[in-house]
């Protein structure tokens, strides 16, 4: 029978392990496997079409009267174009500038800006070229560029009414170290998504939409095939990821490519809106990005030769431009690659909840409502798994009796009164003997319907020495320990003299913290029995009306309930009850410690006392 009850509670562990466990190892398995898939047809595909040989065989196939070659004119055309001062954007500007057009250059670096708008004025002799000084990875500085393009339009504006045929959001940054600006956002995705691309497109949308034939373009990239848009957290670098520049440049990407789709739709008819990848070009930017790597990239194509599919979705006829498509080299391509055999697959597709997800948050944050980025850095560490005390905790003076004043309840706990932790130190074999004590009624106020205690025992091994707040720990069942080596992790520790082992010479406030890495648990326990509580709920609040923890934002732990009157401690006189308020203040400073450890303290409840069970 025995026997029979050890397979049966091990199966029962094994099923639960695999329900939990199995499908998010499987489904890491085959994350791993799609993208090493997906990045492998990227690559191979990209060698084949994102090239300089890829681009001469889509050259091929242009109209044999190339529209860029001929005697276009501009004269009546005004662009704008961000990231203007090399390499791409440079060539946009350029070959616009000799077309007559008015282009305004979008530039961070005053010095060096000015030096290429000058030789750019010289070369096409065409004195309508502008610079927009700004960061397009900085809020107030998109901001206050598009109000002095405004501003500088309206000079010559007819009947007020202000003119762009085309916005080419081209700048960008890819960063190996993880940077963060000013305004506390990831550099790599405010400059190509927050404020770049999704902030100035929001400006610029109204003028394009009243400019006829308008165009909004956004230099995305074919790095995008190598994922999906990822969760917030990940694509804004705020979350527990280690950073991987590569891939903060890929999340912006698709977000890009999210976006043009969303806005082709919101103006269809009224802007062009549309994405393109230049293939893979010899800029400075990539230099400076890949360095040698870049040998992988190889035959790059020539500045002209990745711009001039750009500059085509700039002045082509409005009718051969395809709304919301990804264009390369003239022609729109797919957006998926991550089935095999290059089929599209599902593995860089997001929902349209997802997608409206990361429209809302766009919004948001582009807009000032956005958390500091040490905020978001606290609330980051909170998702990481729970680290145990760093301060020594002496073994000896920790064993003895603990009482649960309050918890986030384990299945054991659940209605249960009266728990108390046995803790005794078995020198010969270096272990922690715990034995954890209960009664279980649904109604503590009725005592004959109570059980007679219950108990469960477990064996726990310090694996942090001499810290000692580290311990794994073995339930024990009919006998048997079975090596489970659950994480017990000691948070807190106050008030306990080293000096002794004696209990009763032990300070009455003394009071630890013991959790679980994952947050599930955790047991506020003290030295000296609590008071009387007889719960018909078990928020701390109705417990305590008189708790109030100001510096923590737990709704639970503030303010007091009408409703609590006939539940909450029996204390006719609170201010003079000494245990009362000795329990008010250890819960206030808990509560506020689990708090800035990432707790969810509205779980935390109190734990049920009845003095008339405790045994005698």
């Amino acid at each position: 029978m025995i026997i029979f009850i050890i397979i049966t509670i091990i199966l029962i562990k094994s099923f639960e392990i695999a329900l939990i466990e199995k499908p998010l190892s499987i489904r890491r398995s085959l994350d791993k496997m799609y993208t090493a898939v997906t990045a492998t047809q990227f690559y191979l595909y990209g060698k084949k079409h994102f090239t300089k040989t890829g681009w001469m065989n889509a050259s091929k196939n242009y109209k044999s009267l190339d529209l860029l070659k001929t005697d276009i004119n501009l004269s009546d055309k005004v662009y704008m174009i961000t990231g203007a001062n090399a390499g791409i954007g440079r060539e946009i500007t350029t070959y616009l500038a000799s077309k007559n057009a008015t282009v305004y250059m979008v530039c961070r670096s005053p010095d060096r800006s000015k030096a290429v708008l000058d030789k750019i004025i010289s070369e096409t002799n065409n004195n309508k070229v502008h610079l927009l000084l700004g960061d397009c990875g900085l809020e107030k500085d998109i901001r206050r560029l598009w109000d002095e393009f405004v501003a500088h339009r309206r000079q010559v504006a007819v009947n007020d009414n202000i003119r762009l045929d085309a916005l080419v959001c081209n700048a960008g940054a890819l960063m190996n170290e993880k940077t963060i600006s000013s305004e506390g956002v990831e550099v790599t995705f405010a400059t190509h998504l927050l404020f770049g691309t999704y902030l100035l497109g929001s400006l610029a949308l109204p003028t394009l939409s009243t400019t006829q034939d308008s165009r909004l373009v956004i230099v995305s990239s074919g790095g995008m095939y190598n994922s999906k848009f990822p969760a917030w957290e990940d694509a804004t670098s705020t979350g527990i990821a280690k950073y991987d520049g590569q891939f903060a440049y890929v999340y912006a990407k698709r977000g890009q490519i999210l976006l043009t789709e969303q806005w082709a739709k919101q103006y269809s008819g009224m802007v062009k809106v549309v994405s393109c990848h230049p293939g893979w070009t010899l800029t400075e930017g990539v230099e400076a990005a890949y360095g040698e790597s870049k040998s992988y990239l190889e035959p790059l194509r020539s500045v002209w030769e990745g711009a001039e599919g750009i500059i085509w979705l700039c002045v082509a006829p409005k009718d051969e431009i395809e709304d919301g498509a990804f264009y390369l080299d003239r022609k729109p391509q797919v957006k998926h690659m991550s089935g095999f055999f290059y089929s599209e697959g599902s593995f860089t597709k997001n929902s349209a909840a997802e997608v409206a997800d990361m429209m809302h948050r766009l919004s948001q944050w582009a807009n000032g409502d956005r958390p500091s980025y040490e905020q978001l850095m606290i609330e980051a560490m909170k998702r990481l798994p729970l680290q145990a005390s760093t301060i020594p905790t002496d073994l000896q003076a920790f064993m003895g009796d603990w009482h649960v004043l309050a918890n986030i309840p384990t299945y054991f706990e659940v209605d249960a009164c009266n728990c108390i932790e046995h803790y005794t130190y078995d020198n010969n074999r270096q272990v922690v003997r715990v034995r954890f004590e209960y009664m279980h009624t649904k109604d503590p106020r009725r005592p004959e319907q109570t059980s007679k205690a219950s108990e469960v025992n477990m064996r726990g091994t310090v694996v942090n020495q001499p810290v000692n707040t580290h311990w794994k720990v073995d339930p024990k069942v009919v006998g048997v320990t079975l090596p489970l080596q659950m994480d017990n992790l000691i948070l807190e520790v106050s008030n306990i003299d080293p000096a002794t082992t004696d209990i009763s010479s032990t300070s009455e406030g003394a009071y630890c913290i013991v959790g679980v890495p994952d947050r599930s648990y955790v047991w506020i326990m003290t030295r000296a029995r609590p008071s009387q509580y007889l719960p018909t709920s078990n928020k701390v609040a109705v417990a305590y009306p008189q708790l109030d923890i100001s510096t923590s934002s737990s709704s639970s732990s503030k303010g007091s309930s009408s409703s609590g009157a006939a539940s909450s401690v029996d204390v006719s006189s609170a201010q003079n009850d000494a245990a009362v308020m000795r329990e008010v203040s250890i819960l206030r400073k808990a509560l506020v410690r689990l708090e800035q450890l990432g707790y969810d303290t509205n779980k935390v409840v109190r734990c049920g006392w009845n003095n008339d069970l405790i045994p005698k």
